[in-house]
């Protein structure tokens, strides 16, 4: 990876991290592990893949990067948000490298909340938070300055309040990915392109090349994480690896690996796949499986299809300084490991 591009993106992940940290200490939020629970994943840092994109499509559509600051951060809290619910209704206790938002709040209550009452309790202020979250994230376009245009805040506004639905099958799979992963980067070029222009022009070209690259960049993204769920070293990844295998999640490579099956292999898939008191040895029977039944290079021929698209929307794009971050940006996407 370019040494400038590292540099870049964390440069622009500390901007975002010193501003939501700052805003959070101005907001009234109580009580005080309320507050915690606001800042818990956002101290713990994290890529900043997002905030980034607005920045650099800011400054590509030719507008000031700074001005972009506020939506940024905001396209960064409403992802954390997600994550928060995600890790939920996955039954993830770990998270960047510690533990999720549930997982804290269990520890928080231990010794104050009878046991049968624990997991209820932290679940549910754990769902509270993101929602706090999501609002505070739509407040945060009041920071933007006036001299942005109007209509391009409330375009924004109405983005961020959106939400996403799963779905099942490699369609409605591919479809759940482009709504609630794909379409979070997405959204992100496209803020960074209309701050930049300064008026709302969803189909001006610029706007439309960022977001093909940035969705077809998003979709490879999540299809990787899929893989890095079945096969990725958990030190890195900083989250449990086999947890999409206990959770039984509806990923293309669990489909595509089914339908690839024998009766045999089925009935072992089908005894696992969702078990979330599946054993090691279990989940590793169930790993080798989706791997030998093709799962994993069926999702990662896929994963470079979409780079690809990415790839040739970025030829598109005018010549700017900040067209080689989405380069590298693209790169990273597919290639990393965590």
């Amino acid at each position: 990876m370019e040494e400038a591009f590292t540099e870049a993106l964390r440069h622009n992940g500390q901007l975002v991290t010193d501003y939501l940290l700052d805003y959070f200490k101005k907001t009234e939020i109580s009580p005080d592990y309320l507050r915690e629970g606001v800042n818990f994943y956002v101290r713990k840092g994290g890529k900043r893949l997002r905030p980034a994109v607005v920045f650099w499509a800011c400054e590509l559509a030719g507008g000031d990067a700074s001005v972009a600051l506020p939506a940024a951060a905001a396209i960064e809290l409403m992802h954390t948000g997600t994550l928060v619910h995600d890790d939920i209704i996955d039954r993830d206790y770990m998270r960047r490298g510690g533990p999720s938002m549930h997982a804290h709040f269990q520890d928080h209550f231990k010794t104050q909340i009878a046991l049968n009452l624990l997991q209820h309790l932290s679940n549910s202020i754990a769902m509270l938070v993101g929602d706090i979250q999501y609002s505070l994230a739509v407040a945060m376009m009041n920071d933007l300055p006036l001299s942005v245009d109007r209509q391009v805040v409330q375009w924004l506004i109405h983005n961020l309040s959106a939400n996403w639905v799963p779905e099942v099958d490699e369609a409605m799979i591919l479809d759940m990915l482009n709504k609630k992963t794909a379409s979070t980067f997405a959204l992100a070029g496209k803020t960074g392109a209309l701050i930049g222009l300064n008026k709302l022009d969803l189909e001006h070209p610029v706007v439309r090349q960022l977001e093909d690259l940035c969705r077809n960049a998003g979709l490879a993204f999540q299809l990787q994480d899929d893989i890095l769920g079945i096969i990725g070293d958990q030190n890195e990844l900083g989250k449990p690896v086999g947890s999409d295998i206990r959770e039984g999640k509806k990923t293309i490579l669990v489909a595509h690996a089914y339908n690839k099956a024998t009766p045999a292999q089925r009935q072992i898939l089908e005894s696992i796949l969702g078990k979330s008191d599946a054993t090691a040895p279990e989940i590793e029977q169930a790993k080798q499986l989706l791997v030998d039944l093709g799962g994993v290079d069926y999702v990662r021929n896929l994963a470079d299809k979409y780079i690809k698209l990415a790839q040739e929307a970025l030829l598109t794009l005018p010549e700017h300084p900040v067209k080689r971050y989405f380069k590298d940006w693209i790169d990273f996407m597919i290639n990393r490991s965590c």
